[in-house]
């Protein structure tokens, strides 16, 4: 090979071995020594000077030239020979052996010697000589320095064949000496043309394309381990998995499985796992964890899932944590042709901190879910029982106002009077119905029913109520309805006309005479089976601030504290308004401004009723019987209670006995005649025997009329779960006090109608 070819051969290993050595300082894989690689490096870096210079001065006759020739020959040769000895050090450092100051002196002696030989040869030419020509030649004690150089590269490539081969349980993976053996083998090669054809690019020129392959090799295993050390932050161990071959291989172990398993070593999955379950899993978790690890469900859940985990407990030298299996697979199903998980990686991880402290937080979590639970049932309780003992003074206050209004004799003053105590105490009721129906809304109690009913009749019943507030306070009323609007839909028509009554109710309260107060209703938008209905009130009243709308809906709210004092209200109308209209999945929006009035808007969407015309030829209406000349059984424990509902229903033309209690109750039934009594009227709450259990009681007896009696709840328990529990105990119907005589007349002739 000619010298200019040789020396840009040189050149560019140089310059390899020069980027190597710079980037090198930035990073490398920690598991090869940075010092002696460098060493290396440094090395060969100046051997290729050495041999760029040898090339480009043979020959050449200068002054100084011939001397020159024999300082680079005897540098290179020296040198030569002391790169091999410390290649052979970096080698044992890669196998990780530990190179003490004596062993490192040892293994140096051959090269510091021939060092020192071939600097004598300068002037003896023992080693080599350069003849007048300038011309370099073997010296006689030439084939001794190849010995020395070569001797040492040969004898660590045997080294490394010796360590693969004795060494069953190695420090360090195979894969890391499978690749400093494959590429030792480039500089070997390198030193054998050496050796005999010294014309041909040398030892020194293929040991720097061993070290770049070895660098450029190293740094995607630098960028892999970077992965795993990064990895096994979260996981102690990881294992690759041929789930075909039933071959698993460890890859990083911070702790050893069972077993002693070390990085490098392979073993059946199958085996291993077994194993590791009997010994090492709790015996609760076992057959789950044993299903877990199931290559063939492992290959059926990742064909769904990224990837799979369980945790479970551990038991191991008699201490029990909480550790975690993750199975990835290697390559996604999708990207293989047969379309199966083939290979998976599996890391083991500890738990056991994070698992106890989400169970610390869920048992907290329990906890506090049962007090809040028992707060709720003991709200729930406190309510009941506070409405039951408001309403029972309330039924007095409201049956004894209605019995002395009755009176023909009283003068106006007094008339005018009770009027108002009336009203107050129908006031109060009010207040008492909105706690209830908070209440409800915030434990979940409240349910939107499905119910058919009529548009045009729940907008007729609207349009009366308020019509009448409005003639009372001087208010002009409007109502009109926009296009066309179904006749009938499917929702809650009670709860849809709380909802627009409170508002309304709102825009009489806050609207001063000769105020207007309208309201309009629309189909807005019309889906498959689904009717958007809106619902518009404006009135011309007070107004709001408009810092204040979004408050409007909190419970208790008043835009001042002279609201309360001038209108009235207790601030949890619109909160119970706006809690329904999201129930039933609508919108509502208010727009206003001070002294100019508000609107507010209600959509809700309905279903569409296919409702079924009565055809003209139906049988028609039972007329309404008359209440008068029934005899009626009154139980209540409350004897003022009884003597006003004795009153008022003298009133109305109908007799009665009175029962104290639900025992007192069951034994006057069943010692009367058949037929003596028409209706039960039935307290709730009451010593001795409660109204539920008097009425099954009374359900039992083995007389004829004792499943067909109409018994009605007269009481103060206005809960839902009251009613339904009055249905389920065999009542006909649940009417809440206070007493509304006529109330209880419709529900008289209805329940008696079918036996007349």
């Amino acid at each position: 090979m000619s010298a200019p070819i040789h020396i840009e051969l040189d050149a560019l290993c140089l310059l390899l071995v020069c980027a190597i050595v710079l980037q090198s300082r930035k990073s490398f894989n920690q598991q090869m020594n940075r010092r002696l690689f460098r060493m290396v490096a440094y090395g060969i870096i100046f051997q290729l000077v050495l041999d760029i210079l040898w090339r480009a001065i043979e020959g050449m006759l200068f002054p100084g030239a011939i001397f020159a020739n024999r300082v680079i020959n005897a540098l290179y040769l020296g040198i030569g020979v002391c790169l091999a000895c410390v290649w052979y050090l970096y080698v044992l450092e890669t196998l990780g052996y530990k190179i003490t100051r004596r062993i490192q002196t040892i293994i140096m002696l051959p090269g510091l010697f021939f060092l020192a030989l071939n600097i004598i040869s300068i002037w003896t030419g023992w080693v080599f000589t350069v003849s007048p020509e300038n011309i370099y030649e073997h010296g006689p004690l030439f084939w001794l320095q190849s010995i020395g150089a070569y001797g040492m590269l040969l004898f660590s490539f045997a080294h490394i064949i010796v360590y693969l081969i004795c060494h069953r349980t190695q420090k360090i993976p195979r894969y890391d000496i499978y690749k400093l053996l494959i590429f030792y083998v480039v500089t070997v090669i390198g030193a054998i043309v050496s050796l005999f054809q010294t014309g041909m690019p040398g030892t020194w020129t293929c040991a720097a394309i061993s070290i770049t392959l070895i660098y450029m090799n190293d740094q995607n295993r630098e960028i892999l381990n970077g992965m795993i050390t990064a990895m096994a932050a979260d996981y102690r161990s990881i294992y690759h998995v041929n789930l075909d071959k039933d071959e698993a291989v460890c890859v990083r172990a911070t702790e050893k499985l069972y077993g002693n398993m070390q990085v490098g070593d392979t073993f059946s999955f199958r085996n291993k796992m077994a194993e590791y379950a009997e010994h090492c899993v709790a015996e609760a978790d076992r057959e789950a964890f044993l299903r877990f690890v199931d290559p063939d469900r492992i290959r059926e859940k990742l064909e769904t899932e990224a990837m799979l985990s369980i945790r479970y407990l551990s038991t191991k030298d008699g201490l029990e944590q909480y550790e975690m299996l993750r199975i990835a697979g290697v390559r996604t199903h999708e990207e293989r042709d047969d379309h199966i998980v083939h290979s998976v990686g599996i890391g083991f991880s500890d738990v056991d901190l994070e698992t106890r402290k989400a169970m610390e937080q869920n048992r907290a979590l329990a906890e506090a879910l049962e007090k809040a639970e028992e707060a709720s049932a003991a709200k729930t309780a406190f309510l009941s029982s506070m409405s039951h003992e408001i309403r029972t003074p309330m039924n007095a206050i409201i049956g004894l106002d209605n019995v002395a209004l009755r009176d023909p004799n009283i003068s106006e003053t007094t008339r005018v009077e009770l009027e108002k105590i009336g009203s107050s105490a129908r006031h109060l009721l009010s207040l008492i119905n909105n706690i209830l129906d908070m209440s409800r809304i915030e434990s979940g109690r409240m349910v939107i029913k499905e119910e058919e009913f009529s548009s045009r009749e729940m907008i007729e019943q609207i349009n009366t109520i308020i019509n009448g507030q409005c003639e009372d306070k001087g208010l002009t009323y409007e109502s009109r309805v926009i296009g066309k609007l179904d006749e009938y839909f499917i929702g809650d028509s009670l709860r849809l006309r709380q909802v627009i009554i409170n508002i309304l109710g709102n825009a009489v309260k806050f609207t001063d005479r000769p105020g207007t107060v309208t309201f309009t209703a629309e189909q807005a938008e019309e889906r498959e089976g689904i009717r958007l209905l809106r619902f518009t009130i404006k009135d011309t009243g007070v107004g709001m601030d408009q810092d204040f709308i979004p408050k409007l809906f909190e419970p208790f709210s008043q835009e001042d504290a002279t609201t309360t004092n001038r209108y009235g209200g207790s601030g949890l109308g619109m909160a119970i308004t706006k809690n329904i209209v999201d129930m039933m999945g609508g919108t509502i929006t208010v727009e206003s401004e001070i002294d100019h009035g508000t609107t507010v808007t209600v959509e809700v969407p309905l279903r569409c009723a296919d409702h079924m015309e009565v055809p003209d030829h139906a049988e028609p209406e039972e007329p309404e019987i008359s209440v008068a000349g029934l005899h009626v059984l009154i139980v209540e424990d409350m004897e003022m209670n009884a003597e006003i509902l004795i009153d008022l229903l003298e009133m109305e033309e109908m007799s009665s006995d009175w029962a104290e209690n639900g025992q007192k109750a069951v034994e006057m039934f069943a010692q009367s005649e058949p037929g003596q009594y028409d209706a039960i009227l039935m307290d709730m709450r009451m010593p001795v025997m409660d109204g539920v259990t008097a009425t099954k009681e009374i359900r039992k007896l083995s007389r004829a009329d004792a499943a067909t009696i109409p018994i009605i709840a007269l009481t103060a328990n206005a809960f839902e779960e009251d009613v339904q529990q009055c249905m389920q105990a065999g009542m006909n119907a649940h009417l809440s006090k206070p007493v509304e005589i006529e109330l209880l007349k419709k529900n008289l002739a209805r329940l008696l109608s079918p036996r007349e």
